[in-house]
């Protein structure tokens, strides 16, 4: 089992190459590239010498032998009505699909999209997903669904009872509507990434939603701590998040995959000093958490 992090706040700080390195000194056993500049019209990776962009960036987790073990697409995947937007977004993807293979990458997450209200748009994903497929199956980068969410809407009543959460579950958002979606994809490259923050967001139990998805599709991981009012993405326990249940949660299914951070916005507000510092203590706090998975076997 790795201990991985994103790049995505260092990379906005330093670049990828500096963010890549700042990982691997920081005892970093993997590294989960983010991509979300594929999302702007001008970006590096969209160029067509993006193997000359990336090979440095390769090299220097090469230097240190530490893998890209996942990766992030841009997002939204696709927007309702807008055709312009999601021919763009299908091009950038399989650029995503590219880059991941040549740094590596084992799984990228790719978001489902919603555009109901609440709950999860089957008939829309499967046939995004069956879109992208090929490829998956060209490059050999299995896509991750993620559990999403969104604002609900909130009556002048309701706003000030603490009983009732700000959000509601999007696409994939509860345990039974991700795994409902992948058993309709049906497929091996199709494996489920749980955002442990997002859960607790739409009043699901992280611990709850490991075991309904099941060891089957819970290939990876969104670690990251939640305050519930917003989409947090804090240290682990620092928030809302029970570590003990979800530890014995991934013990009980018997999880094989990665530990993932995606808590960048402890770092954000942080002094260019302090983030080495900052990842250091985040790989020690991946430690624990697979001491804490270990310990429940």
């Amino acid at each position: 089992m790795r201990i991985v992090t994103q790049t995505d706040a260092l990379s906005q700080r330093f670049g990828d190459q500096k963010a890549v390195e700042i990982i691997c000194k920081s005892g970093f056993s993997g590294i989960d590239f983010s991509m979300f500049t594929l999302n702007d019209e001008k970006c590096a990776l969209a160029e067509d010498n993006w193997r000359d962009y990336l090979k440095p960036i390769k090299e220097t987790a090469d230097r240190y032998s530490v893998p890209f073990t996942q990766s992030h697409n841009p997002f939204p995947t696709a927007k309702k009505d807008d055709e312009a937007y999601n021919k763009f977004m299908l091009e950038r993807t399989k650029r995503a699909f590219e880059a991941s293979a040549y740094l590596g990458v084992e799984i990228m997450v790719v978001h489902p999209v919603t555009y109901d209200p609440e709950g999860t748009d089957f008939e829309v994903n499967y046939k995004l997903y069956q879109q992208l497929k090929p490829f998956a199956e060209e490059t050999g980068v299995k896509i991750a669904l993620e559990n999403m969410w969104r604002g609900r809407e909130r009556k002048i009543t309701d706003i000030f009872n603490k009983d009732e959460t700000n959000f509601v579950p999007a696409a994939c958002g509860t345990g039974k509507d991700f795994r409902q979606l992948l058993d309709m994809l049906d497929s091996p490259l199709f494996v489920a990434c749980l955002d442990i923050g997002h859960c607790g967001m739409v009043g699901e139990d992280p611990a709850e939603m490991i075991r309904t998805i099941g060891g089957k599709y819970l290939k990876a991981l969104h670690v990251h701590d939640n305050d519930n009012l917003r989409d947090a993405h804090i240290f682990p326990f620092n928030g809302t998040v029970n570590w003990k249940k979800v530890t014995k949660a991934l013990a009980e299914i018997g999880y094989t995959g990665n530990i993932t951070f995606e808590a960048d916005n402890t770092l954000k507000k942080q002094p260019d000093a302090l983030l080495p510092i900052s990842e250091r203590y985040l790989y020690e706090i991946g430690v624990a958490l697979v001491d804490m998975i270990n310990s429940n076997k």
